[in-house]
């Protein structure tokens, strides 16, 4: 019981539970949300091609015949942007009902326009506050110490400060230049 508590609340893990024939009996917060464009009767009902339904229904008869052991299979379910999404089902076969553990998998060659604009704009505010928001007190200190290094040039301490606020700046102005090549 404690692990059907814990899959079920799982945030990222779409959890199922059927009958031998494949009618859905539970399933998770994030799996009603994840196909409530289908509202399916039957986990099959979310594959996306024939012949993924055709693997599924052999995995899941698989499953049955080496309970308790777990079976895993990959097939495509639609989306509600008529995209398809690749899911990574693991099936387990307990007391009468089947158990679909499964983690959507990203490709990430196929990034979209809206992924690419929203990690672009990530990286401009990032780069914005390390030239403004960073950089610029940093130089206000570097001016402090400057100005105490006119009062008291010998400071040993004073120097080491200004030498350290050189090479931090050198670093910030390299990662400023990393990310706008980098956008």
């Amino acid at each position: 019981m404690a692990t059907r508590y814990i899959l079920s609340d799982s945030p990222d893990l779409l959890y199922v539970i059927t009958d031998l024939e494949g009618q859905i009996i539970n399933c998770n917060d994030l799996f009603t949300e994840y196909c409530s464009h289908i509202k399916p009767k039957k986990l099959s009902d979310l594959m996306s091609e024939d012949s993924d339904v055709d693997e599924f229904v052999s995995k899941v008869k698989l499953s049955i015949e080496k309970s308790p052991l777990p079976i895993r299979l990959y097939a495509k379910t639609r989306q509600k942007n008529l995209s398809n999404r690749w899911i990574r089902w693991t099936v387990y076969c307990i007391l009468g009902s089947l158990h679909f553990v499964g983690t959507e998998l990203t490709d990430v060659t196929s990034i979209s326009s809206h992924e690419y604009e929203r990690q672009k704009k990530l990286l401009d505010d990032f780069r914005f506050m390390l030239s403004h928001e960073l950089l610029q007190p940093l130089t206000s200190i570097e001016g402090l110490v400057k100005l105490a290094l006119q009062d008291s040039p010998e400071s040993t301490e004073l120097r080491m400060m200004d030498e350290c606020i050189g090479k931090l700046k050198v670093s910030f102005h390299a990662l400023i230049k990393k990310a706008a090549r980098e956008l």
